[in-house]
């Protein structure tokens, strides 16, 4: 009991790191522990693929909500920039009406209107400068998580390939276990009629 014990684990670390094929003789006694050792690998990588397609998940919702706060970024900068527009021409206004008056450049500086605009201008520029940088970081945030996505799914491809890969050596190797049965016990009947 025991040494079937160990010959299972043995065959699992060996199927895990990728040795099968050089130590299935080892198995070889006991079919049991040789399916045991495939099927452990297949639901390894099965977890494995479900926990890729679980992170997946993650940042396919995590992009959204990046996207949707870039959209809300994007239409914030859309109204700024349309109210420093109306800053602009508002300060444009109230310096050629008072040029119209003749009031000189000091005077014009010193209006509180004039100034007042000039202060909302420079705030509006301060402010959408800063929100494109956010909006800079937040494409490049979503860009890196769509490369993530792209990685794992290759990486969940790949672990597919490897799946269907051990499921055939599982076949192969369990018809070569019984094949050499076989010819172990086609031998020792031919031995014992001579």
């Amino acid at each position: 009991m025991a040494n079937s014990i160990t010959r299972y684990f043995k065959g699992i670390w060996y199927a895990l790191i990728g040795r099968v094929h050089k130590h299935t003789d080892k198995l070889t006694n006991n079919p049991e522990a040789l399916r045991d050792a495939y099927e452990f690998i297949i639901r390894f990588k099965r977890e494995k693929i479900q926990h890729y397609k679980n992170a997946i998940g993650q940042l396919i919702a995590l992009v959204e909500s990046k996207k949707s706060s870039l959209k809300d970024l994007t239409d914030d900068i859309v109204e700024l920039e349309r109210i420093k527009t109306n800053a602009t021409k508002k300060t444009e206004t109230i310096v050629a009406e008072m040029q119209k008056t003749g009031t000189p450049a000091a005077e014009i500086e010193q209006h509180p209107e004039y100034v007042q605009c000039v202060t909302a201008y420079n705030d509006l520029h301060a402010t959408l400068e800063e929100k494109n940088a956010h909006v800079v970081k937040l494409e490049q945030k979503i860009k890196r998580a769509q490369e993530e996505i792209e990685s794992f799914k290759l990486e969940i491809t790949s672990l597919h390939r490897d799946l269907d890969r051990i499921k055939k050596e599982q076949s192969e190797a369990a018809a070569d276990l019984v094949e050499a049965r076989e010819r172990r016990d086609i031998a020792d009947i031919l031995a014992g009629i001579k």
